[in-house]
């Protein structure tokens, strides 16, 4: 296998970061995960424009530009042999550092981040789970995301942990509650509720990471004729809803199937949900093929 780091091109197990990396110590960094089709980098701006805000307000350098990713990201996905296969791309930023930094008082502009690219193809599960169905289970407030949701940090062990605990009770999900027992998201995913023809999803307003992909089924929803709405819910309106899937960049739509001991939607995947599935798949192609035309 082949990685990116610092710019240059070199086999994994030669890839070396120092302890002394500020994210090692603090988790103080950021990652963001996105899904090459046969090479093809969907929603690739949306996620270099996410990572950019993030970096900023870390106080980190970010090139915002997307044809250097397309670029870096491109030559990670040509040494692996994934252009003609569907990857699991990784982008991870973290502060740097070595054994005299002082990581507290250090001037963050005389910083050199270190930057870290790796391409994995698409695990089999995930077709399979878009097919069967999730079952998820819920988690209590210590799970939710914490103090800044909106940045997808390297300290992401409470969302590890809340799946870690849900896969070791033979769920495929956790899903994240606030204090007040509302749902926040899952711990990788975003989730969404039906109820007769309006779409929900959790607002941002109650401390949720908003993913890409979430971002894009909204407008790709009220496309194909739903009312779509960022609202608060609790977990007997999943119980009682006409469907419920899980969002991500790379899971893409997943229909959930069941919640804790009992059934979701009849446990099996919705009409919705499956017309979803085609409206994204159809989205992809038709943004490959804009690209391709520009």
């Amino acid at each position: 296998m082949k990685v990116h780091l610092n710019g240059e091109l070199i086999a994994a197990d030669e890839a070396r970061v120092s302890p002394f990396d500020a994210g090692y110590l603090y988790g103080d960094g950021l990652f963001d995960t996105l899904r090459s089709y046969r090479g093809f980098l969907y929603l690739l701006a949306e996620h270099v424009q996410r990572l950019a805000r993030e970096a900023e307000l870390l106080q980190i350098p970010f090139d915002p530009s997307p044809g250097t990713w397309d670029h870096l990201i491109g030559e990670v996905l040509q040494a692996n042999d994934l252009k003609d296969t569907d990857a699991r791309v990784r982008i991870q930023i973290s502060r740097g550092g070595g054994p005299h930094t002082d990581q507290v008082s250090v001037d963050p502009e005389q910083m050199q981040p270190v930057v870290f690219i790796v391409a994995t193809e698409v695990s089999k599960e995930v077709s399979s789970l878009q097919e069967r169905g999730a079952r998820i289970l819920s988690m209590q407030s210590a799970f939710a995301r914490g103090n800044f949701p909106q940045i997808k940090s390297l300290n992401y062990l409470p969302s590890i942990m809340a799946l870690r605990f849900a896969r070791a009770r033979g769920f495929d999900e956790a899903c994240l509650l606030n204090r007040q027992n509302k749902v926040l998201e899952c711990a990788t995913s975003n989730i969404f509720l039906l109820k007769g023809k309006v779409l929900r999803t959790p607002s941002r307003r109650l401390g949720i990471l908003p993913g890409i992909t979430r971002g894009r089924i909204l407008q790709l929803a009220a496309q194909e004729g739903l009312k779509v709405e960022e609202a608060a819910s609790e977990l007997r309106d999943l119980v009682t809803a006409d469907e419920v899937f899980l969002t991500g960049s790379v899971k893409e739509i997943t229909p959930v199937v069941g919640l804790d001991e009992g059934p979701v939607t009849r446990g099996k995947a919705g009409e919705w949900t499956r017309r979803l599935q085609k409206a994204y798949r159809e989205d992809i192609e038709l943004t490959r093929g804009a690209q391709a035309a520009g």
